[in-house]
């Protein structure tokens, strides 16, 4: 069985579509994974690693008003760090984390993922448990498997 990020780059390669990445949680850990197959270039154009709230803003589009009304772990903050790396990439599909790993802290675990396609824009939220690292890493693995699903009904419906 190919990995996840194989596929994703095999079905991007083959329907000549643009993939970028926002990350909050995931540290670069998404992005690092697509980077991982040989060719991703042909269809990574790039991503962002927004951890501060600053960056959110200033390099995503992300509304303050958001992160005080819904806090930056957010369906909200998701969704607009999805569209703001797309639109700044000007890619067809881009995918955002943002969530608490912990150790310390509230809502250990909460995550949200955000995929946005050519026709849609939606979140997924999840509740992950486990250590920083183990946390992380299903955040990471999560967001490739949301991604390929999203790809895949694309293609499937634009066929």
């Amino acid at each position: 069985m190919q990995s996840t990020e194989l596929e994703i780059g095999e079905l991007l390669s083959l329907h000549n579509l643009k993939l970028s990445v926002a990350e909050s949680c995931s540290a670069g850990g998404v992005s690092s994974k697509i980077c991982s197959v040989s060719g991703s270039s042909n269809y990574f154009l790039g991503g962002i690693v927004a951890y501060s709230n600053q960056s959110k803003i200033r390099d995503l589009g992300v509304s303050q008003e958001s992160i005080q009304n819904f806090t930056e772990v957010s369906k909200e903050v998701a969704i607009q760090m999805s569209e703001g790396i797309s639109k700044k990439f000007n890619s067809d599909f881009s995918v955002s984390t943002t969530g608490y790993a912990g150790p310390l802290g509230k809502d250990i675990g909460k995550v949200f993922i955000s995929v946005k396609t050519p026709k849609t824009t939606d979140v997924r939220e999840l509740k992950l448990y486990g250590n920083r690292e183990e946390i992380t890493d299903q955040i990471i693995n999560q967001s490739l498997q949301i991604l390929l699903d999203k790809i895949k009904l694309f293609i499937s419906e634009d066929i």
